[in-house]
């Protein structure tokens, strides 16, 4: 038993915390370090009943949790599947209920930080005596854990996908693809769970902000934080679409395009990615914006995935160290934005981001050239 513990752990569990380091700290991060210290057990105690209290909003968490688990679903299967895993068939070896239970305690251990907020809402639910609400919580979370336990049980034993396909058939879409979207589509097709779990994490925070919260008088700075945190969310996909431009189109840096002109493009790639907040905060028109500030919005989001994308055109940088930046700059931001310095200060994130993608975006590659033909 204990040999068996031993490989699932060290495989399986702390491989996928390894991988997803980043994106497990961005979370807590939000969730428990831009809160001050003596408010956090109140902002969690409040953020729990609001969603118990709204069908709406318990209905997006449970989507963000079954996100959750698909992203657990679609790690483990893969690992499995790797040609350098192959011995773990030897379970196999087993009766078939003792593999299906080391696949639930594998699943178990990577859903737990969904699982203890998941066994705290509970205590909330039945201490208030609602009880539709723990039924609901309760029957979603055991269908997600026993879906993917079983996908895990099933890969394991047919070493294929075949009879369990864990993936999301989204339909691609019908016409001319433009250069500057080609990221887009590889967010589509190779990173659909990443992009649908981002997208309802920022729907969930605008629409927990739109409907809970109350302001004493007109200000924009609160919105301009919820967008912050947007942008934050989305800085694993930002991550990703250099991955994906380093990887695949190194072939357009020949082509006769000026850098203002790409520098463009990519306002456009990220213009196209952030529509749908852009649009759905119209909700909160005119309580917490007016149309004059709306392109304030607009440029935080912008000017941020700007910046983000051309700090990442610097060298060939690691995740943690991505991360470090992100945090820095939002950091600094959170406490300028309270000064209400209006659009000024994101042109100059913009202009600070264009330097860096105008000095950077032909030495990149030069530098990576230099690696490869240093003995």
């Amino acid at each position: 038993m204990k040999p068996i513990i031993k490989v699932m752990q060290t495989v399986l569990v702390n491989h996928f915390y390894k991988l997803n380091a980043g994106f497990l700290a961005f979370f807590f991060f939000l969730f428990f370090g831009v809160v001050r210290g003596e408010q956090l057990i109140y902002f969690h105690v409040s953020l729990i009943k609001a969603f118990l209290a709204s069908p709406v909003f318990l209905a997006m968490v449970i989507i963000a949790w079954g996100l959750y688990t698909l992203k657990c679903a679609d790690y483990i299967i893969k690992r499995i599947l790797e040609p350098r895993q192959l011995f773990l068939t030897c379970i196999n070896r087993l009766a078939p209920k003792k593999v299906w239970g080391w696949m639930l305690y594998t699943h178990l251990l990577i859903y737990m930080p969904v699982l203890l907020y998941v066994l705290i809402a509970l205590s909330f639910a039945v201490h208030a005596h609602q009880w539709i609400q723990v039924i609901i919580i309760t029957i979603s979370n055991l269908a997600f854990i026993v879906s993917a336990t079983q996908a895990y049980f099933r890969v394991l034993q047919q070493q294929s996908t075949e009879s369990f396909i864990f993936k999301l058939n989204l339909p691609e879409p019908k016409f001319a693809k433009p250069l500057f979207a080609f990221p887009l589509y590889f967010l589509w097709h190779e990173r659909k769970q990443m992009l649908l779990i981002t997208k309802v994490f920022s729907f969930l925070v605008l629409y927990g902000f739109i409907s809970f919260y109350e302001p004493d008088g007109y200000d924009i700075r609160p919105l301009l934080l919820i967008f912050l945190l947007i942008s934050a969310a989305h800085m694993s996909m930002i991550y990703q679409i250099r991955f994906f431009e380093n990887e695949f189109l190194l072939f357009t840096k020949n082509l006769p395009i000026t850098l203002t002109k790409r520098f463009v493009q990519m306002l456009g790639l990220y213009l196209v990615l952030f529509s749908p907040e852009l649009i759905y905060v119209y909700r909160a028109y005119p309580l917490f914006f007016s149309i004059n500030d709306y392109p304030q919005l607009v440029l935080i989001l912008l000017s941020l995935a700007a910046f983000f994308h051309s700090v990442l055109l610097t060298s060939d940088m690691k995740a943690e160290d991505f991360l470090k930046i992100v945090f820095g700059m939002l950091a600094v931001l959170f406490f300028l934005i309270f000064y209400n310095p209006g659009s000024l200060l994101f042109v100059f994130v913009l202009l600070i981001a264009f330097v860096f993608f105008y000095g950077n975006f032909y030495e990149f590659e030069k530098s990576n050239q230099a690696k490869e033909v240093k003995p």
